[in-house]
């Protein structure tokens, strides 16, 4: 009876899709419904095994696992098997491929399949084969023409030996767009087989985007064909991914702090992060500190090695508006801990099914696209509190499997399941991280420091995990002493690697939690109203947790300071001391105003003192006083941050917020960070940095030589110079000859950031355009990345230089992006002139957007702790107002040599 009712569904969609081959064409190029056949076989090859699988499933059931590993006699609630709709678990996935392995997209028409190609292969630097283009380049006729001139028989065979060709023959380097033949069934072997070695990306899409984009047939309709294919679709993918185009456009903040909103042109940036973020994740590039993000001396430190991280909890119902809420405002966590309830989810007895991994998918991209954090996926079996009922194992493990699909961080995974099935999951993973999670049942005051608990630690690493979190409700202030002297004590043995979270639960347990230094669970602001889970009653904030520990006396209030000549107006003081007001941090940012570098060996004697940064006339003079720098640094010739180490070995760098005698001295540079962060934020889609970008810079000063290191390090290969004085533009560019922006390390003194990505121009070619009278050179491209580091100052109102371009400089068909560094006045006379070409696509970015971005990487140097961006842009505006450097009546001088 299954297998009649999955054909008669079937044929009944495919008498829809051959009806009207000019209208389903979307579906599959050249009007042809393969897509509804290879359905049909996959319904029934599932409905005909699933009696099996069912009697297969009865035969197995879970025994708790005690914490030594053995079978328990205390029972925790009974876990049993059951087949599922929708099995993941299946596949035989590793997720592991070369850096260079080929990508392969999978999807039905009008999910972004070719944009999002296009995007992936810019970013990578790969070839791009489109499977509509390769069938006609192929065959001469586009797939309808080909198939009313050779029939269906002749046209399936050639499908077949386009996609063949496309997969077998480019192996490496290539994004590949596959077409309807992936659906058919020689051609899911053939995708399934290439997905043993290659990720293959299931793209899928809100129906009614679909219909909006392709303007045929009803929802009702694509519905139908969704749900049809999505099977398939997934069967023969190891990721997926939600292409959340209709929420693009809206943005996370369409209006910059200065008051100019978001250009047209910035439309797909959204999409086009969404998607780079799984790309460079699965080229195997840790996707926090990839090519595409600026990186500073602490970036290559994961997550769980730094000290005091935290954790907000969410629940998966709650994303929406977590994500409303915080649209405007920080997260001050560190990641995101999406939690999964099943038990909510499905009703009692049901198979994990396509429609709730929909669901999970599609809220997890929901907030990938509204937060930049890492996201830990909690799959929980059983509702806030354990039942007593049974619970289906098979759906827990397929939903543990589906998550691993979105490319988490973090996977969440409970450690009393059968040790074969956490295997499982640890074969499959890939570069996601699992979390081997035990909520321990607490039999007496001494129980953490029964030896089950740490058998549990032994079982996690055993097991392959990446990480363990042990937890149990405190019911005393003791339990909170307990818990930290068992970490202590494994910590000291040094018999277990991997990173350990503890805490206890309740309020009782909040102590613990705010000790204990690996992602320890928080609440946010914005959920305050929206949870209904009591337990997060208990949670602290970041704020909180970070109050704690400095009236606990474990952290120390330090203060800092911007040092220069010419400081006393600066903005950072202002910016720094809402950062610190918001993480709930006692430090204190001061000005240091002096006319030589002897005050900074004074400051550095305290114990107290965390840090300074540095501007001109500074900035190179500093470099012989520190006895470590940042390879970016020492290759731009500048340092404008330095940092007292407690130690004689950079090992103290991670170790903020503790005072003490300092005993050596590191110094990094964050001007090329901020600049890098502007352009790469507001560079358009389709100017993505290819081979043939051009980037101009002008000016050639320090922030200049910042400036080209910044394109370099986008992957910018042909860089021009304009200076007024060529002897110094010339000087610049003998400085950056031989250096191989993609690893700047030259010596035991310089600490590297990690290999930059492969889109690094290693050696990007400088050259000068002496005049602006002169035409831009017919052999380079224009430019389609502006940096300007002209000194400016407001005089009358206006101002002191006019920095507009040649008309023919801005000639880039696709527009670009100008990023100018002055910011007095605000809107200096090259702004106005982008601005007014808007509509060409041009962007123009203030710099008073700058400064907040290279602050932002100070204030994680100074602290260790994630930067409120937003909190730190507001600051500089509402100073900014204060100083009257927004409006006709300001008068001061600022220069990118003397701003921090």
């Amino acid at each position: 009876m299954l297998v009649t009712r999955a054909i008669e569904s079937t044929t009944r969609l495919s008498n829809r899709l051959t009806a009207s081959t000019d209208s389903s064409s979307w579906a599959n190029p050249g009007g042809e419904s393969s897509c509804s056949v290879c359905s049909r076989t996959l319904l029934v090859r599932h409905a005909s095994k699933k009696a099996s699988v069912v009697s297969h499933s009865r035969q197995h059931s879970i025994e708790p696992v005690s914490r030594s590993g053995t079978s328990s006699g205390r029972q925790s609630p009974s876990i049993a098997v059951r087949s599922s709709g929708y099995e993941p678990r299946t596949s035989s996935w590793t997720r592991r491929y070369s850096p260079d392995a080929s990508i392969a997209l999978v999807g039905i028409r009008g999910t972004g399949l070719s944009t999002l190609a296009v995007m992936a292969a810019g970013a990578l630097g790969f070839r791009l084969f489109d499977a509509d283009q390769h069938f006609y380049q192929s065959t001469g006729l586009s797939r309808a023409q080909y198939k009313a001139q050779h029939g269906i028989s002749k046209y399936r065979r050639e499908e077949m030996n386009s996609l063949h060709t496309m997969l077998l023959h480019n192996p490496l380097k290539a994004v590949i767009v596959c077409g309807p033949g992936a659906v058919e069934a020689s051609g899911q072997a053939l995708v399934s087989r290439y997905a043993q070695t290659h990720p293959v990306v299931y793209i899928a899409r809100n129906v009614t985007d679909v219909q909006r984009y392709l303007r045929v047939w009803s929802t009702e309709k694509i519905t139908e064909l969704v749900q049809l294919s999505a099977s398939t679709l997934r069967s023969l993918s190891n990721f997926e991914f939600v292409n959340l185009y209709d929420l693009a456009g809206k943005g996370t903040d369409d209006t910059s702090r200065s008051g100019h909103h978001s250009p047209k042109s910035l439309t797909l940036k959204q999409v086009e992060n969404d998607f780079l973020h799984l790309v460079h994740f699965l080229a195997g590039h840790d996707v926090h500190r990839s090519s595409q993000a600026a990186q500073h001396s602490l970036s290559g430190i994961p997550l769980e090695a730094r000290p005091f991280t935290y954790a907000v909890t969410l629940p998966i119902s709650g994303v929406e508006t977590f994500c409303a809420e915080t649209r405007m405002i920080d997260v001050s966590a560190d990641a995101v801990e999406l939690v999964v309830p099943l038990s909510a989810l499905l009703p009692s007895g049901s198979d994990f099914d396509h429609s709730t991994a929909d669901y999970i998918s599609r809220q997890f991209y929901t907030l990938r696209r509204h937060t930049q954090l890492p996201i830990i996926l909690n799959v929980q079996a059983h509702a806030s509190r354990p039942s007593t009922e049974p619970v289906d194992l098979n759906c827990y493990l397929n939903a543990l499997h589906h998550a691993l699909r979105c490319a988490p961080e973090f996977l969440c995974v409970e450690l009393r399941l059968d040790p074969d099935a956490i295997r499982d999951l640890v074969a499959v993973k890939g570069d996601s991280k699992l979390i081997a999670q035990s909520t321990a049942v607490r039999s007496s005051p001494s129980s953490w420091d029964a030896p089950e608990r740490e058998a549990e630690v032994r079982l996690a690493e055993d097991l392959g995990a990446d990480v363990v979190r042990i937890t149990q409700e405190a019911i005393s202030l003791a339990d909170n002493f307990a818990v930290r002297h068992f970490v202590d004590r494994l910590q000291a043995s040094g018999s277990h690697k991997i990173p350990i979270i503890a805490y206890n639960t309740g309020r009782m347990g909040q102590m613990s939690r705010y000790l204990n230094s690996v992602l320890s669970p928080v609440t946010d602001l914005a959920l305050e109203n929206h949870t209904t889970d009591p337990s997060s009653s208990f949670l602290l904030t970041p704020r909180q947790a970070q109050r704690a520990l400095y009236s606990s006396l474990l952290l120390d209030a330090m203060y800092f300071g911007i040092y220069g000549d010419n400081v006393a107006q600066s903005l950072s003081p202002a910016m720094h001391n809402a950062a610190f007001r918001f993480c709930g941090m006692p430090h204190d940012y001061r000005v240091f105003e002096h006319a030589t570098m002897l005050e900074l060996k004074t400051l550095l004697k305290d114990p107290h003192f965390g840090g300074a940064s540095i501007t001109a006339p500074f900035k190179s003079e500093v470099m012989p006083m520190v006895d470590f720098i940042s390879a970016e640094a020492k290759a731009i010739g500048a340092v404008n941050t330095v940092i007292p180490l407690r130690t004689p070995d950079v090992s103290s760098l991670l170790d903020r917020n503790m005072a003490g005698p300092a005993v050596a001295l590191f110094g990094d540079n964050t001007d090329w960070m901020g600049i890098h962060t502007c352009v790469r934020r507001n560079l358009s889609p389709i100017n993505a940095v290819k081979r043939r970008t051009v980037g101009l810079v002008v000016g050639a000063g320090g922030m200049a030589r910042a400036a080209i290191f910044a394109l370099a390090r986008l992957g910018v290969q042909h860089i021009l110079v304009h200076n007024r004085t060529l002897q110094r533009a010339e000087a610049m560019i003998e400085q950056f000859r031989g250096i191989d922006f993609r690893n700047t390390n030259t010596d035991t003194n310089t600490v590297e950031n990690g290999a930059a990505a492969a889109a690094t121009a290693a050696f990007p070619t400088i050259s000068i355009i002496k005049d602006k009278t002169d035409a831009w050179p017919e052999q380079v491209s224009h430019p389609t990345i502006i940096v300007s580091c002209v000194a400016t100052k407001t005089v009358d109102g206006q101002s002191s230089a006019d920095t507009r371009l040649p008309s023919d400089w801005l000639g880039s068909p696709t527009g670009g992006v100008v990023v100018e560094l002055s910011y007095t006045p605000l809107e200096t006379p090259l702004l106005k002139q982008v601005r007014s070409l808007e509509e060409q696509g041009w962007i123009a970015v203030d710099g008073l957007q700058i400064l907040p971005q290279q602050g932002v990487m100070q204030f994680e140097l100074f602290t260790s702790r994630k930067a409120p961006v937003k909190v730190m842009l507001a600051e500089v505006m509402k100073s900014c107002r204060r100083t009257s450097i927004i409006g006709a009546g300001a008068t001061s001088t600022t220069t990118p040599e003397s701003r921090n």
